[in-house]
């Protein structure tokens, strides 16, 4: 992951508990150009949403990280939604939503956090937008030291 500038932060470590949709505790804002759209800025800028604490839940829980833009920043709409993942997979830093941000971005744009089939007990979640993808997966070093 590259660095991250804090105004890029769009949630961080952000605890998400009730039914229905959380929205992250940042909007990011492209300005007031006229050509104030993500997908214009270049190439290589990246939306990452992430578990990143594991999520618990007392049912059947499902966590589905939703892109939403705005003009105003008072009425949002969802642009694009990542896959619905089970409690079993909402473990520390599986990815929910990697995107690059699609043509036609209104001004402003925040993740929801959609929970549904049952609330939340514990986990946290985290997005921000980034010019490169977190790629590293952590795995078993294969041996032991002694």
């Amino acid at each position: 992951m590259g660095m991250l500038d804090q105004s890029t932060k769009l949630a961080t470590a952000q605890t998400v508990t009730a039914i229905g949709d959380t929205v992250s505790t940042n909007v990011y804002d492209f300005g007031s150009a006229p050509t104030a759209d993500a997908a214009l800025t270049s190439p290589y800028l990246w939306l990452y949403a992430q578990v990143a604490t594991t999520a618990t839940s007392g049912g059947a829980a499902t966590v589905q990280a939703v892109l939403q833009d705005s003009a105003d920043n008072a009425t949002f709409a969802d642009v694009l939604s990542g896959p619905v993942v089970a409690l079993a997979a909402l473990t520390a830093g599986a990815p929910l939503l990697i995107v690059q941000p699609p043509v036609g971005l209104r001004r402003y744009f925040r993740v929801a956090w959609r929970v549904a089939g049952a609330a939340l007990t514990g986990g946290t979640f985290s997005a921000f937008v980034s010019m490169d993808v977190q790629r590293n997966v952590a795995r078993p070093s294969g041996f032991s030291v002694a």
